[in-house]
């Protein structure tokens, strides 16, 4: 007999090999058993039926006693979810979660998963509500909470008692509108970063609007015709390219003017990457020349009595680059291909405020008509 476990299934299935009443040898296969000992039990089964077809004394034959199952905590529970996320996830955004594991899940981890309750679950959600931390981070914290339940769920046929727990709403003193730069307010800022490199990487990143890890991953043959193929991106800590997020991340983005006469002079360098030549740019690198050209940026313009540019994520390049097109009146469905957006609706999910905006707009011309 040989048993084996069908990984896509989940399920058991066993094979069984024995002669027919002609002495012929035939093969026989039983798929779909849900537990081991129950493909055991039915190759028992099945050789009792084969002996008394041919009349053959049937032999005494172990009775399969099923193993003890062990306590499984959820503690346990969350290893082997984050094991299942290495193969999925970069080991930076793994480290995370296991982060966020080990200061919002002390109330739960050394629970039993069969006497979990859905009350254990709350009482969780409630102490990470508690804590001090970004409605952001504590709600990412239960989104993990939730994931680890369904993980459970999924392949080991346990309870998913934390499919109902709630996000904590933003209240209205703590909605913050997201900053952006507009191209007046880049312009100061790109005056102060005093690295050839960095200066064009920024510039690239504002004008194209498309994500850093796929800035960092272009390669000078993938600038043709004045435009830029976006087909892979770059793991954030390792000189290592990765596949991009989605199908709809590869996509073809025109330049412009500017930003072509600013990359001309990287594209005569050796090496194969448009930004670093032969090694990509770092992460922190990146940080901190961007920080440091805020800083400097600032420093002068509350010198001279301006007001400062907004403290901005590096992230919030790409946000201020769809901010841009949409207020000058660019087609949505463009900007999101642009973007590299899987659907148009988180476009739309993210800049809805912009396009009531335009909308005010276009009520304001078919008045004055």
């Amino acid at each position: 007999m040989a048993l084996y476990k069908d990984e896509k299934r989940s399920t058991w299935y066993c094979k069984v090999n024995y002669l027919n009443e002609v002495g012929k040898l035939i093969s026989h296969t039983k798929r779909g058993f849900k537990l081991k000992r129950d493909a055991i039990n039915y190759e028992s089964s099945f050789r009792c039926e084969q002996y008394e077809k041919q009349e053959i004394p049937v032999p005494e034959l172990p009775v399969v006693i099923p193993e003890p199952v062990k306590e499984l905590l959820f503690q346990e529970l969350f290893v082997k979810y984050i094991e299942n996320k290495r193969h999925e996830a970069e080991d930076y955004n793994v480290n995370k979660y296991i982060q966020v594991a080990n200061r919002f899940f002390p109330t739960i981890m050394k629970k039993s998963m069969s006497k979990i309750k859905p009350s254990d679950y709350l009482e969780c959600r409630n102490f990470i509500e508690s804590q001090k931390a970004a409605v952001r981070y504590r709600n990412k914290a239960i989104f993990l909470l939730k994931s680890v339940s369904r993980f459970g769920f999924d392949y080991y046929e346990l309870r998913d008692h934390a499919r109902l727990l709630k996000v904590i709403p933003l209240k209205s003193t703590e909605f913050k509108e997201r900053e952006v730069w507009t191209p007046d307010q880049f312009k100061l800022f790109i005056e102060h970063v005093d690295h050839v490199v960095y200066k064009s990487y920024f510039t690239f990143l504002y004008y194209s609007g498309v994500r850093r890890s796929e800035a960092r991953a272009v390669e000078k043959k993938d600038i043709i015709d004045g435009c830029v193929s976006i087909n892979k991106s770059m793991h954030q800590y390792k000189n290592e390219f990765k596949s991009l997020k989605t199908n709809a991340s590869r996509r073809r983005i025109q330049l412009n003017q500017h930003v072509l006469d600013m990359i001309a002079p990287l594209l005569e360098r050796d090496g194969p990457l448009l930004f670093g030549d032969y090694e990509d740019l770092s992460s922190t690198s990146i940080q901190r020349y961007f920080s440091n050209g805020i800083k400097k940026c600032n420093q002068v313009l509350e010198g001279i009595g301006e007001k400062p540019i907004p403290k901005i994520r590096l992230h919030d390049m790409r946000h201020s680059h769809a901010t841009f097109l949409i207020n000058k009146g660019a087609n949505i469905v463009a900007v999101s291909k642009r973007l590299g957006h899987s659907d148009i609706n988180m476009t739309l999910k993210v800049y809805t405020h912009l396009l009531k905006e335009n909308e005010n707009q276009i009520i304001d011309l078919l008045e004055n008509n």
